[in-house]
């Protein structure tokens, strides 16, 4: 029995696939999804174009680049230069909103939590603050009590007991 194992290559499947999508014009302010082929593998970013310059003979583009990262999103403006290998493509606010939405949800509820917990702090500190200063110790008093003996306490007690009996007695 023979066994016939086919390898194909993933990056053909890709190309052969895809569309491709060619960015003809762009501007300040547009909205862009990137490719960026570092040292080890490519990352994927969304930037907004900041500006474009071009002096005759080199050119540039200044991106502001945002990035999911664990609960929380990084920002960070890159001035590339005409040569840097990077691959734009045009995006849309819809894509923005799901690729960013759990995020930023998240983010907000971190903020509610981390609101309250500052709010705990800063009543805990007025209190200790009012009670060191002594304004609150201007408020509070002395509990009254009296001593008495301990025979005459027990002599209390069953007087009191002995009073109860009667009550129910009598009922």
């Amino acid at each position: 029995m023979t066994l016939i194992i086919k390898y194909m290559q993933t990056k053909n499947v890709i190309q052969t696939v895809a569309n491709v999508i060619k960015i003809t014009s762009l501007k300040k302010g547009d909205v862009v999804k990137m490719i960026e082929s570092t040292y080890s593998t490519p990352e994927s970013y969304y930037a907004v174009v900041l500006d474009m310059l071009n002096d005759g003979e080199k050119t540039y583009l200044e991106l502001l680049k945002y990035k999911k990262s664990y609960g929380s999103v990084n920002a960070e403006i890159k001035l590339y230069e005409g040569t840097t290998d990077i691959s734009l493509f045009p995006t849309s606010i819809e894509e923005l909103k799901e690729h960013f939405g759990d995020c930023i949800k998240s983010i907000e509820r971190e903020i509610i939590d981390d609101k309250e917990k500052l709010q705990k702090k800063i009543e805990s500190l007025e209190k200790a603050k009012e009670f060191t200063s002594g304004e609150l110790s201007k408020t509070l008093s002395e509990v009254e009590y009296s001593e008495i003996e301990q025979s005459k306490f027990i002599q209390l007690q069953k007087e009191k007991q002995e009073k109860l009996r009667a009550l129910s007695e009598q009922e």
